[in-house]
């Protein structure tokens, strides 16, 4: 109850401050536009053969920010969101696992809470390997954690997750599962896990196997079946949230304007220092955290998310779905067919899957309705 009020007092702070910074519009004023996305290094319990990192650095990059660059991002965050002129921002830890140096974490969000005003938000992406192990005082700023379900059994996943509840500030969890031939097929029950233990669900597709029809034609029929389920949790009166169950996609945005801060608003920092406009590239950087004017560095205009692009098609932007797609991720385009122009490397999946997710928010807000009204 203690870590749910301290949140709570730190979400009023954020958002009670009329300082005049960017927001969401409407119902997402609360969505943070700003992420500092943190890989202090890439040493990690594991080898997943679907980890951007991996992909683009190699097995035998186990490097690790030094003191110095160390000691300069403490500085850094603060110079930049002083500047960037958003109101939610929010802090994200991956690598590598983050957890293995989780006396980093404790020194970027103790300087956080001292030089932001206390409100920044503190995330961490874990394949929770060493739960057991952890220094969990570390983790006192952590708010949320995601934990990806890699190849281990769901009893196992369930362990970890209950420690983590039970030993952490975390007021929520999240499962990430990253659709590879072995979560393909189990991909169902970790769904039912999920819901039934009232965590949120995040699935995300193997970029490096997009270029195999028949994976697509899996992955798009799995999709399908994960919302035939959906639909009946909603019914039964389970609180499904789809905010981000597709890929990085936020299926219920309706606004013109592109929620994504690809580009734009993503603050990259790789373990030498160096800085990038995206998540999933880990090759292509725009400067480091010791150049003048940090907030340029982040600016990248062909990693923008952005339906208003030069270059996308009119197809795209007559369909359905394009306030949610906006085109599609360029980071995929690039790295898939070499351009971030034309239609998104997922189109087929997003123009039957976005409606559908849609539709089920819809029935989720009916029935909550319809519950509100039967109490009165």
């Amino acid at each position: 109850m203690r870590r749910v009020t301290e949140h709570v007092k730190q979400l009023k702070k954020m958002y009670s401050i009329d300082d005049g910074r960017l927001k969401g519009e409407g119902g997402w004023g609360k969505l943070p536009l700003f992420w500092f996305i943190l890989f202090l290094s890439y040493k990690c319990t594991r080898r997943c053969d679907y980890c951007y990192a991996f992909n683009q650095v190699g097995d035998d990059n186990k490097s690790e920010m030094d003191e110095n660059t160390f000691s300069r991002l403490l500085e850094w965050i603060p110079e930049v969101w002083k500047v960037n002129n958003v109101k939610v921002n929010t802090i994200l830890f991956l690598g590598g696992e983050p957890l293995l140096r989780t006396d980093r974490i404790k020194k970027i969000m103790d300087a956080v809470d001292k030089n932001t005003n206390g409100i920044m938000q503190g995330n961490i992406y874990t394949n929770g390997d060493l739960v057991d192990s952890v220094n969990w005082d570390d983790l006192e700023g952590i708010r949320w954690i995601t934990t990806n379900v890699t190849d281990i059994s769901i009893q196992e996943l369930s362990r970890r997750m209950k420690i983590i509840g039970e030993r952490s500030n975390v007021i929520g969890q999240t499962i990430v599962a990253t659709m590879d031939d072995y979560n393909l097929d189990r991909i169902i029950d970790i769904t039912r896990f999920g819901l039934e233990n009232g965590y949120r669900l995040r699935y995300q597709k193997n970029l490096f196997k997009e270029s195999d029809t028949e994976y697509k034609k899996r992955l798009l029929k799995r999709y399908h079946e994960l919302c035939d389920l959906l639909e009946n949790y909603i019914v039964k009166g389970y609180d499904v949230h789809t905010t981000f169950l597709l890929d990085t996609l936020i299926p219920l945005w309706d606004l013109e304007s592109s929620p994504y801060p690809c580009g734009k608003r993503i603050a990259a920092v790789f373990p030498d220092g160096t800085v990038g406009p995206c998540i999933r590239d880990h090759s292509f950087k725009t400067g480091t955290i010791f150049d003048p004017d940090p907030l340029s560095k982040i600016q990248c205009d062909i990693y923008h998310y952005d339906l208003a692009k030069p270059g996308i098609p009119d197809e795209c932007k007559e369909c359905e779905s394009k306030t949610t797609c906006q085109g599609g991720c360029p980071h995929d385009k690039l790295l898939l067919t070499g351009t971030a122009s034309g239609k998104s490397a997922a189109c087929d999946i997003h123009k039957e899957i976005i409606p559908r997710l849609r539709y089920l928010d819809k029935l989720k807000t009916t029935r909550v309705q319809m519950h509100k009204g039967q109490m009165r």
